[in-house]
């Protein structure tokens, strides 16, 4: 059998066991005493061989009735469950004898009238793979049906005997009050020193003694200043349960305005006992109301209600005073053991976010990061926004989450007139927004420069208050990514300007080598997009290809684009390892732009690429050899050929030229004399065969977009056209005629 708890002394086992068989041989019930565990205390009272199989099945299970007890929580009065088998019903009766050990009454199983059918076939279901499972079917098809009413005379009977056993447990029947309250008291003081009380626990005690009111319920402040019931026990108490009071409204609401306990009798006659009967609860007789000082400065109430008249309630005034009070002080001392936990959470959210943020690439990213950190904080933010400070590259001057639609907008347009950027120059403020919101308002500065403003959405302003230094740490972090963002840019700007002004050297000293890398790099940008290269790469890629023409010491001589000189240092090393047995392996990006570096360089005028010479300049990377079978994937060499493929005019050709040399086509010599094109304007006609828009001519030009322009109307009325689209079709028209050269 299950081994029994020894939670009863040994001197009241026999007499409870005595006690209990001799009530199930006469009720015909099947009974057994377990304590808040689970564990049995009683040898189960066995009537009929099915209890007997069910509980013979049970023998090897540890625990079998904990789990039903933890889905039930605090129980204070019987209850009829059918949560193992819909329509088979069992009773749970709570016994409370004194504060501590809690024991439950277990009875059953009974099956409930028209629900047989249905019952054998969930059992079937549910215990098809035990061993008796047949014996068990048998006889549960022949268990008697019973009606509801039949059920809780039954249930009613039971509490009888409960009752009894529970003043036999305490010991307390011949007790007198005083001695029953001091009891209670003490032995909440001894586990108050070893832990915080449990308030449904206590309310479940006050509700089981015998002669207390018949429900208890303990309601607490919230943020909105409202009185919520938070836990009830006892009679009727999931009709009280989330009921909500203002102050001074009603018995309750009059019981908050005061320090000293409130006593209503006779209140059935009093019209405010509306309140309870709106909530379809019986009219009481009695009413107690204990104020409590708990957590926060806010208050609460411990509640003791009697539906029939009571005598001896008043002898537990006292006692349940003094529970009140020691309900509050557990309830503080709890609340501040959950403070220390929140703020150990937050310091390691703040620890992770130190690590994170400042590797943040771009405002964006930092905004959602700051997001993310912000609503983990274990405070719980109704609301969180980024806002950065405008800036010319970016639209996007803000991010949000929690808000409701278009609000956020409305807030940012607000904020932005209700501050001046000066105005963020000390510290965070605390934001109560018309809606009743409240916002804690933290600048982003760097040194005295607002940067931006990171705002979090409160329940109330004392949690405001409370995770202030939280935020505002947070917002320091923030800085710290945001100094990192700008040095980078920085870095990116000036990093720009150099290759700008590089290609502006090699435009002037080398003509068809700078159209050349162009090419290259166009299409090492494309060919790495067509097989799957994220943007960035591309980009880099195509940066390396404009790099290419350069010598390598000169260019690490400036410490700018160290990512794109490590790409060309692979490819040029490609050559001095070319016997070598074990070759290095060579990256995606580097097999890309060696297969672009060759390819553009078998269609070029080697002899136009090499002279004149200047300082710097290398053009050798157009003219060599990399074996491009040793150290290219043979699915990357067939990717390139599907590309190139892709590329081409499905009209017959006699040579394939690349677009950097349509101008110098034979077949347009002539007409470019005719039409008195200058050499800029011929600049201007080898972008436009590129498909180049206006302002990428003028920054590859280094003219403005207002010079491309008047350039294009020369041109225009030159040609005798009225678009770029007239000019291209022209030159292919003329040299396809001529020459039938595919583009």
């Amino acid at each position: 059998m299950i081994p029994l708890s020894a939670a009863v002394p040994d001197s009241l086992m026999e007499e409870i066991q005595q006690l209990q068989d001799t009530f199930g041989a006469v009720t015909s019930q099947a009974l057994v005493l377990t304590d808040q565990e689970g564990n049995l205390i009683t040898r189960p009272t066995i009537a009929g061989r099915f209890y007997k199989e069910i509980i013979d099945s049970l023998q090897h299970i540890h625990r079998p009735f904990e789990q039903t007890l933890r889905r039930l929580g605090a129980l204070s009065h019987p209850a009829v469950l059918d949560r193992w088998i819909p329509g088979l019903k069992y009773i749970i009766t709570p016994l409370v004898p004194e504060y501590g050990e809690i024991y439950y009454l277990w009875s059953g199983l009974y099956m409930e009238e028209g629900a047989k059918e249905l019952v054998l076939q969930a059992f079937e279901s549910k215990m098809k793979n035990h061993p008796e499972y047949d014996q068990l079917s048998s006889e549960l098809s022949a268990l008697p049906e019973s009606s509801s009413e039949r059920i809780f005379e039954i249930r009613d009977k039971i509490t009888v005997l409960g009752s009894i056993l529970c003043k036999l447990i305490g010991g307390s029947a011949l007790k007198p009050v005083t001695e029953r309250n001091t009891m209670m008291i003490s032995r909440l003081l001894t586990h108050l020193e070893e832990d915080f009380l449990k308030i449904e626990e206590v309310l479940q005690q006050l509700a089981g003694t015998f002669s207390a009111a018949d429900l208890y319920a303990f309601a607490k402040e919230n943020d909105e200043g409202q009185f919520k019931v938070n836990y009830a026990a006892g009679k009727e108490a999931h009709l009280l349960l989330n009921a909500v009071f203002p102050q001074g409204d009603g018995f309750f609401g009059q019981a908050v305005l005061g320090k000293d306990p409130r006593h209503w009798k006779d209140i059935a006659k009093d019209p405010r006992s509306l309140y309870f009967t709106r909530r379809g609860m019986t009219l009481p007789e009695c009413l107690s109301c204990y104020p409590v000082l708990i957590n926060n400065g806010k208050r609460a109430l411990l509640l003791a209600i009697s539906f029939g008249r009571n005598e001896q309630a008043q002898g537990y005034d006292r006692q349940e005073q003094i529970v009140a009070s020691l309900l509050g002080i557990s309830d503080w001392g709890e609340m501040l053991l959950r403070r220390e936990k929140l703020l150990e959470e937050g310091t390691l959210l703040l620890k992770e976010a130190a690590r994170l943020l400042p590797q943040a690439l771009s405002r964006k990213d930092l905004g959602m990061q700051l997001l993310d950190v912000v609503m983990a904080m274990p405070f719980y933010p109704s609301s969180t926004l980024v806002y950065f400070q405008k800036i010319e590259s970016s639209n996007i001057t803000y991010f949000s989450r929690g808000w409701a639609s278009d609000e956020d907008a409305l807030y940012v347009k607000g904020l932005e007139s209700r501050y001046s950027q000066q105005s963020f120059l000390s510290s965070a403020v605390i934001f109560e927004t018309a809606g009743g919101s409240v916002l804690l308002e933290c600048p982003l500065l760097s040194g005295n420069e607002f940067k931006g403003l990171l705002s979090v959405g409160f329940r109330g302003r004392s949690e405001a208050e409370q995770w202030q230094t939280f935020i505002e740490s947070v917002a320091c972090l923030a800085t710290v990514a945001i100094r990192l963002l700008e040095k980078e840019e920085r870095y990116i700007e000036q990093a720009e300007t150099f290759l700008t002004e590089l290609r502006r050297y090699l435009q002037n000293a080398n003509t068809e080598l700078s159209s050349l890398s162009l090419d290259a790099s166009d299409m090492a940008v494309d060919f790495s997009r067509y097989i799957g290269l994220t943007e960035e790469e591309a980009e880099r890629v195509g940066r390396a290809a404009l790099l290419s023409p350069f010598q390598i010491d000169a260019l690490m001589d400036f410490g700018y684009y160290p990512d794109e000189i490590l790409l060309l240092q692979q490819v040029d090393e490609l050559d001095s390892q070319f016997f070598t047995v074990e070759k290095p392996p060579l990256p995606l990006s580097g097999q890309v732009l060696a297969l672009i570096l060759q390819h553009t360089g078998r269609g070029a005028n080697q002899k136009h690429l090499g002279s004149p010479p200047h300082k710097w300049i290398d053009p050798s990377r157009y003219s060599k050899d990399y074996n491009i079978a040793s150290w290219i994937e043979d699915e990357r060499i067939s990717s390139f050929q599907s590309f190139l493929l892709s590329r081409e005019d499905s009209r017959p050709k006699k040579r394939i030229v690349s677009a950097a040399r349509l101008l110098d086509s034979p077949a347009l010599t002539t007409l470019k004399e005719e039409w008195g094109v200058s050499p800029r304007e011929e600049e201007v006609l080898e972008l436009i065969v590129h498909g180049k828009t206006n302002k990428e001519i003028a920054n590859t030009l280094f003219i403005s977009e207002h010079t491309v322009k008047n350039h294009l109307s020369r041109i225009f009325n030159k040609m005798n056209v009225t678009d770029r689209s007239q000019i291209i079709a022209l030159i292919y028209k003329v040299i396809l005629d001529a020459e039938r050269i595919e583009i």
